[in-house]
């Protein structure tokens, strides 16, 4: 099974959980991981009545296969390194890939075995929950659960003489770190090619940086308290996410201020955004440069800039709005 399981499917572990089962008789239990699908196994063979729902949020096993594809590997072991036996962790740095394709097999494993314990999977990509459906046919409802888009006041917005690209997110997270780095670069060649007749801009980046990064041109806020009045104003969120799965919730919150978002195809996936009418795509680091050019330099394209982001933010709402995602959770729960 996978790496972290240990931690979780202990014998005390166990025996208090199903101590609880018996004490409490719950109609439905939620797990938050595939990896535990053992001891949901063993709750349904005591307990056949208690409907198993898996909250999954995403695919880890195409996450950690884009990790290979991408040959950028970031921290493995994650939240859970300071826990694992000390062999494996004095192993996680300096046997990643190896591992990496050790937890991508396991991983597949679970997920498909997943599909046959439990009776509900809650995903929050409508197109990972299609994908799981087709590579793991089992008994389990596979239910899309988007994140709820808020329908927040939407704030003022002003881009007609300058624009502010903005970042958000923990760069911890490998997938994080990487597109933090490849926005300071894109930041860099963009200063070189600017010009004084250009409008004026920024790079900002709010959440908790890398302790030892340091960016020649985006000016890291760290943890910004109030998030409505950063993306207020002249703000456009840049996500050049290459990594990752699921859906991002950095872009949730730009849908949600009505946000203008440039992004890639990973970024933008599973939210059932069109390129070109709901956000600004870009395949790399010089397909960055160029659309942050393009709005520097051009009032036309950052006089749509506001529209662009109200339809983005309409379509969002059409499809993860209280009254749909009530309805699913209410089917995934069998109430």
């Amino acid at each position: 099974m996978p790496l972290q399981s240990h931690l979780f499917l202990n014998k005390p572990a166990t025996a208090a959980v199903m101590e609880a089962v018996e004490r409490i008789r719950p109609d439905v239990i939620v797990f938050d991981m595939a990896r535990l699908s053992h001891l949901a196994l063993a709750i349904h063979r005591r307990y056949p009545g208690i409907r198993l729902v898996l909250d999954m949020d995403d695919r880890l096993s195409k996450r950690y296969q884009r990790m290979l594809a991408n040959e950028t590997v970031g921290d493995l072991g994650g939240t859970f390194e300071a826990r694992l036996p000390g062999a494996i962790r004095v192993l996680v740095p300096r046997l990643k890939k190896l591992l990496l394709r050790v937890e991508k097999s396991l991983m597949e494993r679970s997920e498909r075995r997943a599909a046959d314990v439990f009776d509900a999977i809650l995903m929050v990509s409508a197109l990972e929950a299609d994908e799981m459906r087709t590579d793991c046919p089992g008994k389990a409802d596979v239910v899309a659960f988007p994140p709820l888009i808020n329908e927040f006041p939407v704030p003022q917005q002003d881009f007609s003489r300058s624009v502010r690209f903005v970042f958000i997110g923990n760069a911890g997270y490998a997938p994080n770190a990487e597109a933090l780095e490849l926005l300071d670069r894109a930041a860099v060649q963009i200063s070189r090619d600017t010009s004084s007749s250009d409008a004026d801009y920024s790079f900002q980046a709010a959440g908790k940086p890398l302790a030892h990064a340091a960016y020649q041109k985006v000016e890291v806020a760290g943890f910004v308290p109030d998030l409505s009045a950063f993306l207020a104003g002249n703000a456009v969120l840049v996500a050049p996410l290459l990594q990752g799965t699921g859906i991002k919730t950095k872009i949730i919150d730009a849908l949600e201020h009505s946000v203008p978002v440039i992004t890639t195809p990973v970024g933008a996936e599973g939210l059932g955004l069109t390129e070109g009418e709901h956000f600004i795509c870009v395949l790399g680091e010089d397909d960055l440069v160029q659309a942050c050019l393009h709005i520097i330099r051009s009032p036309e394209a950052r006089g749509g800039l506001a529209r662009m982001a109200a339809a983005a933010r309409n379509k969002g709402l059409t499809s993860q709005n209280r009254a749909i995602l009530r309805d699913r959770l209410t089917f995934a729960f069998g109430l």
